[in-house]
């Protein structure tokens, strides 16, 4: 099965599919932000998610649990696999089919609450947790 990748139309980095550094599973809008991010400390970043469109970002239009297109993309050991759709639950079910799907791969999941951090460090994932990253900004920037 082929799946669309999409290349951003200013990327200079010639990132190709199989070649990234990162990937970002879901998370539309933060998981865009996520990638530019990344990208703009000089890392390779691809965001999969089937609800996503952007021309600054490169974009594997697939479902983050379409294990298939994972490979087809480049997804392996050698890189890095952020979990970032907006649910917690499913953030856990997506990091736990990748890591059994792709051995040694190094898993950062979003937690959205505070609570679920040590669920998912438990699970064997490497947690951020999204609410206390928007208030620590928050309060630094005020």
């Amino acid at each position: 099965m082929s799946h669309n990748y999409t290349e951003s139309a200013d990327d200079e980095s010639t990132t190709e599919p199989g070649g990234a550094d990162y990937y970002v599973l879901g998370g539309g809008v933060l998981g865009v932000a996520v990638a530019r991010r990344l990208r703009e400390r000089e890392h390779t970043a691809v965001v999969v998610d089937d609800t996503v469109s952007t021309a600054d970002v490169p974009v594997v239009d697939a479902a983050p649990t379409d294990t298939d297109a994972l490979r087809d993309a480049g997804l392996s050991a050698a890189s890095t696999a952020i979990v970032a759709t907006c649910s917690d639950e499913r953030n856990l079910l997506v990091a736990q089919l990748i890591r059994a799907r792709f051995d040694g791969l190094r898993v950062v999941v979003l937690a959205n609450a505070d609570g679920r951090v040590g669920v998912f460090a438990d699970a064997g994932h490497e947690p951020v947790c999204v609410t206390s990253a928007i208030s620590d900004a928050v309060a630094e920037h005020v």
